[in-house]
């Protein structure tokens, strides 16, 4: 069974999991018609944490908005077998906004644009890039938002750099259309005296097509090739925890993995008339993600934090120190 068979199977085996969990608190809490039957938890007020996606909006016309800047610092590389070894990397700030607008009560749109700069490392640096553009259709199949379970449907738009570039820094993009979809339940618990949020996920991307390059390209090629770039499903899993330590403070913690399968790239060099053939092989990181929301109200908040990779396989290690502000309108 090949990894995204796997993922395949375990993606569908969340969604049926997560819909019979939810169906059966549905079933439980019908037992208590009444408000004055349930015990109320506390208020908490929360932004949702670094890295978890959060489930559809609750309220028709309502929008909520979470501009994020991520400063990226190159740690090394994970090579084949696990072992952390130096590389060399630029370091890098990002800033994306986080977007959703409630269609229907249950219906909400997502995107998030994101521009990126890198430099440093002795190398060019990039200059301010647009990146590719996520933009989903997230659905919440019940009518609360705890327990709830949200499916994720929708596209990656190519509008980053990724070919017949200036320099390999300035590829922000994979030039090709990807499939999102994804899957994500939440529950909600009293927690000592406040109050406890989970919530898991799974999600994925699949490309629909290959690209056409010349000369360097974001997929490793350089001046003089001509070729086409298979750009790798990606995915990622997880869970978050949120744990109220006041009305307005919150302790955050992402627990998640990454993973890529492998990329390829096919062509030639016009001038030596060299034929070219490379992959990437399969990549995987293991992340946690600890943070500090504040609310000032239930719709205006912020949170601080870094992700910081822990393991992996074929991939880079970058520490991601993160800031964002949380408002619903």
């Amino acid at each position: 069974m090949t990894n995204a068979m796997r993922f395949s199977f375990l993606f569908c085996s969340f969604v049926v999991g997560c819909s019979y969990i939810t169906s059966q608190a549905e079933a439980e809490i019908s037992l208590f018609p009444n408000a004055e039957q349930v015990e109320a938890l506390p208020e908490q007020w929360y932004t949702g944490t670094l890295f978890a996606p959060s489930p559809a909006l609750t309220d028709a016309d309502s929008y909520t908005i979470e501009p994020y800047v991520s400063v990226n610092v190159p740690k090394g590389a994970y090579n084949s077998s696990g072992t952390l070894k130096k590389n060399h990397a630029q370091t890098s700030v990002s800033q994306f906004t986080a977007s959703y607008y409630g269609i229907t009560d249950q219906l909400t749109l997502y995107a998030s644009p994101a521009y990126s700069y890198s430099w440093g490392d002795h190398s060019p640096h990039s200059g301010v890039k647009f990146n590719d553009l996520p933009v989903e259709l997230q659905y919440r199949l019940t009518s609360h938002e705890t327990p709830s379970v949200t499916v994720y449907l929708g596209f990656d738009a190519p509008l980053g750099s990724y070919s017949n570039l200036g320099n390999a820094n300035e590829g922000v993009g994979t030039g090709v259309w990807d499939l999102r979809y994804g899957v994500q339940a939440q529950v909600v618990y009293p927690f000592f005296q406040r109050v406890m949020r989970i919530r898991m996920w799974a999600a994925a991307t699949q490309p629909l097509s290959s690209v056409r390059l010349r000369n360097i390209s974001s997929y490793g090629t350089e001046t003089g090739f001509k070729g086409r770039g298979y750009s790798a499903q990606t995915g990622n899993e997880g869970f978050s925890l949120e744990f109220g330590l006041t009305k307005r403070w919150v302790f955050a913690l992402d627990l998640y993995h990454e993973w890529s399968a492998s990329s390829e790239v096919k062509g030639i060099y016009r001038q030596t008339k060299e034929r070219y053939y490379s992959r990437t092989g399969w990549s995987g990181l293991f992340n946690v993600g600890p943070a500090l929301e504040y609310g000032w109200s239930p719709d205006v908040g912020a949170i601080a934090g870094v992700i910081l990779p822990v393991a992996g396989h074929n991939a880079s290690r970058d520490v991601q120190a993160q800031c964002a502000v949380f408002v619903s309108f």
